[in-house]
């Protein structure tokens, strides 16, 4: 599973990936490209930064059942 999201910068319209661990909520990344600071926020009016922070989330999300399964299966085995 890639953990990567892609970003799109306001300033610079560019792409660019970040770990979905660093994308949540009140964090703030840097454009890999113009180097703008981009404070990411659930409030904010950019789509794009509203899907970012979401595919974060369902990867992490994902992640954790993973692991939680992978823990539990074993577990309950007799």
């Amino acid at each position: 599973m890639d953990d990567k999201v892609k970003i799109r910068c306001p300033a610079c319209t560019r792409i660019f990936r970040e770990m979905s661990s660093r994308v949540r909520d009140e964090a703030q990344v840097n454009c890999s490209n113009c180097n703008k600071l981009i404070t990411l926020t659930k409030e904010t009016e950019d789509p794009f930064l509203r899907r970012a922070l979401k595919a974060a989330s369902e990867i992490r999300a994902a992640k954790d059942k993973a692991v939680y399964t992978a823990i539990y299966s074993t577990w309950h085995q007799p």
